[in-house]
This record gives C-alpha cells, sequence and structure tokens, in this order.
C-alpha cells in the first residue's frame, strides 16, 4: 500500500481556538450527511406501522418496528444534540468541550443508526421472505458495518503510524551532510607541504 504523508499540526500554525472551530465545523459537516439519512430512515419507520400490508397477527414485529423507531430517534437526538449545547455554551468559551461533546454524540448517534437500519431491514425482509432470511441477514449486515466503520479505519491508522514511524527511523539512520570540498578519500598534506606538495623549510 502506497504510503500516505501524516499531516502535522505543526505545519497549521494554528492556535488552540483555530484548531477547535475547525474541529467542529468538520464534525458539524459530518453530522449533516448522518442526519439526512437518519430522518429519511425514521420517516420511512414511521410510514410502516399505517400500511395496510404491515403484518398484524405477529407481535414481532411490532415489538421490532418499536424498537427501529427509537433507535432512529435517539440517533436522530444525538446528531441534533450538538446544536443544542453550541446554544447553550454560545460564546461561553468552551469550545475545546463542545467538539468532544459533539464527537460522543456523533459516535453514539452512529451507533444508534446502525441498529436501526439493521432493525428495519429485519422488517422488510421478513414480511416479503421469513423471519430466518431477516434474521440471517439482520446477524450479517453489523459484521459488515464493524469491518466498514470499525476495523478498516483502525487498520489503516495503525498502518499509517507504522509507516511513519518508520520513515522517521530511516530520517535518523541517513548519515549527515558532509562539509564541501571534503574529500573522504584523499590522504592529509604533510605539515608544512605547500600547495605542490614539497616541504617547506628554512634551509
Amino acid at each position: 500500500m502506497q504510503t500516505v504523508r501524516r499531516t502535522s499540526q505543526q505545519e497549521r500554525n494554528e492556535t488552540p481556538s483555530e484548531r477547535a472551530d475547525r474541529n467542529f465545523d468538520e464534525l458539524v459537516q459530518e453530522l449533516r450527511v448522518a442526519q439526512t439519512g437518519v430522518q429519511i430512515l425514521f420517516a420511512f419507520l414511521l410510514s410502516l406501522g399505517f400500511l395496510d400490508r404491515f403484518p398484524r397477527d405477529h407481535r414481532t414485529f411490532d415489538v421490532v418496528l418499536t424498537a427501529a423507531l427509537l433507535s432512529s430517534a435517539g440517533a436522530a437526538l444525538c446528531f441534533m444534540g450538538p446544536v443544542a449545547v453550541h446554544r447553550l455554551h454560545f460564546r461561553a468559551g468552551h469550545k475545546e468541550r463542545l467538539v468532544w461533546i459533539t464527537h460522543w454524540m456523533a459516535t453514539s448517534g452512529l451507533v444508534l443508526v446502525m441498529a436501526a437500519m439493521d432493525l428495519a431491514l429485519w422488517l422488510v425482509i421478513a414480511a416479503l421472505w421469513s423471519v430466518d432470511v431477516a434474521t440471517t441477514v439482520s446477524l450479517v449486515l453489523p459484521v459488515v458495518t464493524l469491518l466498514l466503520w470499525v476495523v478498516l479505519p483502525s487498520w489503516l491508522l495503525s498502518h499509517d503510524r507504522r509507516s511513519a514511524d518508520a520513515v522517521e527511523e530511516e530520517v535518523d539512520c541517513e548519515p549527515g551532510p558532509r562539509p564541501e570540498g571534503l574529500d573522504p578519500d584523499a590522504h592529509p598534506a604533510p605539515v608544512g607541504a605547500g600547495p605542490g606538495g614539497a616541504r617547506n623549510g628554512h634551509g
């Protein structure tokens, strides 16, 4: 895999306040993407309970739909939570704390989104095929999600750190620059020798 150059905080030349502002803006952009998907999923789940084709004779469908609705609602609250926290802490000088609160809310929201998607998938597949097929697919989806959302990013982070450490070790092992005009193969001239190599004596 190609080695990717790591970014450095020193290269950005940011103050702690500027870094907190940049981190918060990046988190807000991520939350906008996730929140759109949650809103669509939540609206879809709300409409399922009012459809005529929704199974009414199986209590399991009611339980799964309720759990999916609660998961998607919780995810939406987590993604909108930083807005409320930012309003309450507006101009209070707590941007660094706000960044960490937003980070943990976004992480919790992603977990709830995964649960809501898995439960919604179970509902649709169980209604179209069977409960056994839906259960099998619902067990596979969390594994795929963990591979894409946790294992792969963690592996890439570990690989980049090892590559960066290897590059730093190579830089440390490289010899320093040789002074100009110094020939390692040349023999030192005898003391008192002139430009022509003869010894300059007085008699």
